[in-house]
């Protein structure tokens, strides 16, 4: 399947106050600009599994009102100061998770199940402040509890890909979650470094493809 070329203003006009934005890492960089720059509100934001400097901008802008999470940090330069504020003053609303229950939750939504077993929650802090986490039996194995988390299923996806073909299929590194991400989300927009012939013919070390069928927009940053 073929994916349109568009421009950054129109790939993020689609995109409404409100919507749940999941967003890759690498960030999506002039994607989540342009998004501030259209003035989004209310977004519902998605780290997966952690979130870096998209939320920091994000949150920073006054675009969020809510981030689900495992954390957020900006690497090498340490905290992310707007999230801090933003969560101490009560101004984002906090989902906390852990890197292995998002992940699994991500992996359920691109199955198209509503749920996901996850082992290691049961007796932590998180249940707590977690009530949409629910403990059943294990139907399996009697006597055992086991912790039940709801899928993520993003609105949007907002990633950025190394390169793209002419069809759209988008090759991307291997050291983050962003196929799995696509997979899930219900819209998916990726910017690219550059659109060439056979762009996912010879993969480097460390690299795999996002298929075009799983890509809503493609927005090329560079001729």
């Amino acid at each position: 399947m073929k994916v349109p070329l568009t421009s950054l203003a129109d790939a993020v006009a689609v995109i409404p106050d409100g919507a749940s934005i999941a967003l890759g890492r690498p960030a999506a960089t002039a994607l989540v600009q342009e998004l501030i720059a259209q003035g989004r509100r209310h977004l519902r934001l998605i780290g997966v599994p952690t979130g870096g400097h998209a939320v920091e901008a994000l949150v920073a802008a006054g675009c969020a009102r809510s981030l689900e999470s495992s954390g957020v940090d900006l690497g090498e330069e340490g905290f992310a100061p707007a999230f801090t504020t933003a969560v101490e003053s009560g101004r984002l609303e906090m989902l906390d998770h852990t890197c292995p229950a998002m992940l699994m939750a991500i992996q359920a939504g691109a199955s198209g199940v509503a749920f996901t077993p996850v082992p290691g929650l049961l007796g932590s802090d998180l249940l707590a402040v977690r009530p949409d986490f629910q403990v059943v039996d294990d139907p399996f194995q009697p006597g055992r509890r086991v912790v039940l988390v709801p899928a993520i299923r993003p609105d949007f996806a907002l990633l950025h890909g190394r390169r793209a073909d002419l069809e759209g299929n988008v090759v991307i590194g291997t050291e983050y979650d962003d196929r799995l991400v696509a997979q899930a989300a219900r819209h998916v927009i990726v910017s690219v470094d550059e659109v060439m012939d056979g762009a996912g013919e010879r993969l480097g070390l460390a690299e795999q493809v996002i298929l075009s069928d799983y890509i809503d927009a493609l927005v090329p940053l560079h001729d």
